[in-house]
């Protein structure tokens, strides 16, 4: 009598260990690609044409949605500074024709710029203040049900 197993017990060992193994990481693998996609779905929801697409298919007669176009920020200083600077947000530009494949249409177009701040210094060599105010430019799109 020998000891231990055989080559062929322990290539069926090895075999089933390593199909154990497979069935792991597929499983791993399924539940990645589950949340990957509810997470994909949920951003998607979220997005400017997810929400003009759930209110499409509410029936909605309009469609509304603010979106920021810039931003005008600037640094203080100690000698009065009033430098300003604009910074244009990175939104995807086809973003309305998205929301029009949806089955809206662009009925209006409204812009407002929304203060969040501002600062003001005395100027040191020079006489009044040096002003740098900062907010955002808003874009107000109005879409009608087609």
């Amino acid at each position: 009598m020998a000891w231990g197993k055989s080559e062929e017990e322990k290539a069926a060992d090895r075999a089933e260990r390593d199909a154990r193994a497979r069935a792991q990481q597929d499983a791993e693998d399924a539940q990645a690609a589950q949340i990957r996609a509810q997470q994909d779905a949920a951003e998607f929801a979220a997005s400017p044409v997810g929400r003009a697409t759930e209110a499409f298919k509410a029936n909605a007669g309009f469609f509304q949605i603010e979106l920021e176009v810039s931003q005008l920020t600037g640094p203080t200083s100690f000698f009065g500074s009033s430098s300003n600077s604009v910074e244009h947000s990175g939104a995807a530009t086809d973003v309305l024709g998205r929301i029009e494949e949806v089955g809206w249409h662009l009925e209006h177009v409204g812009f407002v710029f929304i203060e969040t701040g501002a600062t003001s210094t005395n100027r040191v060599f020079l006489s009044g203040e040096g002003t740098v105010t900062e907010g955002n430019v808003t874009g107000i799109y109005l879409f009608r049900r087609v």
